[in-house]
This record gives C-alpha cells, sequence and structure tokens, in this order.
C-alpha cells in the first residue's frame, strides 16, 4: 500500500492515555514491587488481604518503536505515535505499508490497541549498510531504525524498511453498536464507574488472545506466572535466549494479570502501578585502543 507524501504528520489526539511503565532492574526491586502490588491491593479490595502468591502475566519487552492503532467497526482508521502521552502524529499511512498490520478485523469491533512496531536485525544490518554506502550515518539501534522508518513523510520510504509488529494491549474496546466496555488507562484507578462486561476479557493473558483471535500479530513467547519467582526465572531464562531471536529484546513486561485488580491500583501521574518493565542488565563490551 502506498500514498502521497506528506508535507507533515497531522496530531492526533488519543482517545486513551498513553503511559510508560516504571523500571526494575534487580531481583529486589522486582520483589519491591511485588509487596508493593500486595499491600495496595489490601489496601484497596474490599476484603481483608490478597493471596501470598499474585498471578503476573510476563511477556517480552520489545525494543521498538510504541504505536497506537484505532479501529472503527474493525476498519483501521488510524495509527498514532505516542508523542506526549496525550497528543500524538498520524502515521497512518505509513502503518499501512506493514503486512503484518490489520487493515480489517476479524469482529467489527470499535477498539484501540496498543503495540510494538520493530525492524529484524537481519533488515537492520541490511539499513545500516545502506546508510554507509550513502555516506549517512548508520541508526544506532532498532528502536531508532524503526522509529526513523515510521516518521518519514513518504510511505514508500516504510515500506522499503520492512518493518514487524507485535500488539500486546488493548486501551478501549466497544462492540458494534454497544456501549464502550471501558478504558482502563483513563479511570486512574476508579473503579466506581467502570462495569465489566462478558465480552471484555477479565485477564492479562486472556487479553492476548483476543487480540490474536482478531487478527493482529502477537508474541507468542508470553507466560502467565503463579508468583514472582516464577516471574524472575523467565527473566533469567530470556536474559540466555533473547540473542537468539531475529528482534530486540531489553527486558520483561510484567502485568498483574486479573484486569479488575489493574483496575483497582490504577496509575500515577507517569505509569500504571500493575505493571513494570523488568530490564535487561545493560550488555558491556571492551573495547581495544591502539
Amino acid at each position: 500500500i502506498g500514498g502521497q507524501p506528506l508535507d507533515k504528520f497531522a496530531k492526533v489526539v488519543h482517545k486513551a492515555r498513553q503511559w510508560s511503565f516504571g523500571d526494575a532492574f534487580t531481583e529486589e526491586e522486582i520483589k519491591e514491587f511485588d509487596e508493593r502490588v500486595k499491600r495496595m491491593l489490601a489496601k484497596n479490595l474490599s476484603k481483608s488481604g490478597v493471596d501470598e502468591n499474585l498471578e503476573y502475566a510476563c511477556e517480552l519487552k520489545i525494543d521498538g518503536f510504541k504505536i497506537v492503532l484505532t479501529y472503527e467497526n474493525g476498519i483501521l482508521q488510524t495509527a498514532a505515535t505516542r508523542g506526549d502521552g496525550v497528543i500524538g502524529e498520524d502515521v497512518t499511512q505509513n502503518i499501512k505499508t506493514i503486512e503484518s498490520i490489520p487493515l480489517k478485523l476479524e469482529k467489527p469491533l470499535n477498539i484501540v490497541v496498543e503495540g510494538e512496531i520493530w525492524m529484524s536485525r537481519r533488515d537492520f544490518e541490511k539499513l545500516n549498510a545502506k546508510q554507509k554506502v550513502k555516506g549517512e550515518l548508520p541508526f544506532a539501534n532498532p528502536r531508532n531504525a524503526a522509529a526513523g522508518s515510521i516518521r518519514q513523510l513518504d510511505p514508500s520510504i516504510a515500506a522499503s524498511r520492512k518493518l514487524d509488529s507485535y500488539i500486546y494491549d488493548i486501551a478501549l474496546i466497544e462492540e458494534k453498536g454497544g456501549e464502550t466496555n471501558f478504558s482502563l488507562s483513563d479511570k486512574e484507578g476508579d473503579s466506581s464507574k467502570i462495569g465489566f462486561s462478558s465480552f471484555f476479557p477479565k485477564t492479562q493473558i486472556k487479553e492476548l488472545e483476543l487480540l490474536k483471535e482478531l487478527g493482529f500479530k502477537v508474541n507468542k513467547n508470553y507466560k502467565l506466572c503463579q508468583n514472582i519467582s516464577e516471574v524472575i526465572a523467565y527473566w533469567k531464562e530470556w536474559q540466555k535466549k533473547k540473542d537468539k531471536e531475529d528482534y530486540w529484546i531489553d527486558g520483561v513486561a510484567v502485568k498483574l494479570n486479573r484486569r479488575d485488580w489493574q483496575d483497582r491500583l490504577g496509575y500515577t501521574g507517569k505509569a500504571p502501578r500493575f505493571a513494570i518493565a523488568f530490564k535487561f542488565p545493560a550488555e558491556q563490551a571492551t573495547t581495544v585502543v591502539d
């Protein structure tokens, strides 16, 4: 799919606020996160206390470029950058050149989803080789390469870069002709106005399954962990395996699995209280100076 080059990108007001995750870098920090979640749940839930072990959905944190997709009656209407979390840029023409982004969903939903645009290791190396041949600076990392590709005013350039996607979250959803079930990200933890219909997934894992059913590409390596020890084991496992994949991974996205509990915890001014990015240690390299 192509289109005429744009003069500039139009601004888009997000229907659901876009947030960034807080970070954890060590086992001690992720355990502190788990204890913090338990304390907040015990405080917010009407029943006394919570289970000793909480279920977490763990997903690989792809080192790419965030995108927000809006569909009406199952048809892609806009694709926008995160921007400042409230207003992004309309990059729909460029996103339509990515084969893994469905233009039409399997169900006629009004839905806003979030995901990551990424470039494979092979295509990243090819792109940088071309940059050098043209006498231009190579991209520092695949995230910058993906971002630079999506922010081209000429869609044919984005199409030539062979980008891919993984979708991982539903920000807002409604059935055709129905009322919006809820937009978790703009409620600030106020659950009094939110009704959970039978249509909306009750857990993060089921949400990923629904995204696949709708036709989105979802990273297959997610896992339901029964406690924080299993989260740490998953994190350690993928530190060893991450370089075998054709995309860059910089950590694990850890999310409380139950969506009603996510809503109970809500958000700070910057990040969700129910989720965190469990980052891998930064890789170190030795430079030899002659």
